[in-house]
């Protein structure tokens, strides 16, 4: 199977057609290892924040208005990404920014089309039907310390979600040579384009995240 490439972005709102992205990170798993391979970026997005969107990561425009554009850092992730497999929660939104963005940019490179994708939040879904299934939720299922995530944010989250992947997955590991189709039958291309809050901050957070879904 293809290498695995976890990936999480923060956003300047939740419209991939008027928003930006503003921080991504990928990190490589093979065999359920970290390689060591790993990409992690600061983007300056040309426009404001949102400010439910600041309420979730905490990055403004002044953080981040010195870093490279989108343009600048987009190869980079194309190489990141090519030959692997893209792994994110709730990966139709991900996977949307970057792909508008690689359009945007002149790529001719899309997620879904180019890489295979595995939506881990589809996977949860799955296998605890009728639960919360948010990054936060998962991690308190399967006894993942989530202390330090005070702010969504792309590197610390993709952590987390290589971690929650591994542990909803380890039945499966006795299996990996043997069944490698039945252990990765919800592996296929696809075609469709959390933390620690006062109240105002949670209901912004759980109105910002109820619309990504």
């Amino acid at each position: 199977m293809s290498k695995l490439i976890f990936v999480d972005t923060e956003t300047t709102g939740i419209s991939r057609k008027t928003e930006r992205i503003l921080e991504v990170a990928c990190i490589e798993v093979d065999n359920r290892h970290r390689t060591g391979r790993q990409l992690h970026q600061y983007i300056n997005p040309e426009k404001a924040v949102e400010a439910g969107a600041f309420k979730v990561h905490g990055i403004s425009w002044e953080k981040v208005k010195h870093e490279p554009v989108f343009a600048d850092v987009a190869e980079s992730i194309i190489d990141m990404l090519k030959g692997g497999v893209f792994v994110a929660h709730n990966a139709p939104f991900d996977m949307g920014f970057l792909n508008e963005e690689f359009k945007r940019a002149g790529f001719d490179f899309q997620i879904g089309r180019d890489v295979e994708v595995l939506d881990t939040l589809k996977l949860a879904k799955e296998m605890y039907p009728g639960q919360k299934n948010s990054l936060d939720a998962l991690c308190n299922r399967l006894s993942i310390d989530r202390s330090s995530r005070v702010l969504h944010g792309a590197l610390l989250d993709t952590e987390l979600l290589i971690q929650v992947y591994i542990a909803m997955t380890q039945k499966q590991e006795r299996f990996a040579y043997a069944g490698k189709k039945d252990q990765h039958k919800s592996l296929r291309p696809v075609s469709y384009h959390a933390c620690v809050l006062d109240d105002d901050e949670a209901r912004a957070h759980d109105e910002y995240i109820s619309a990504l879904r």
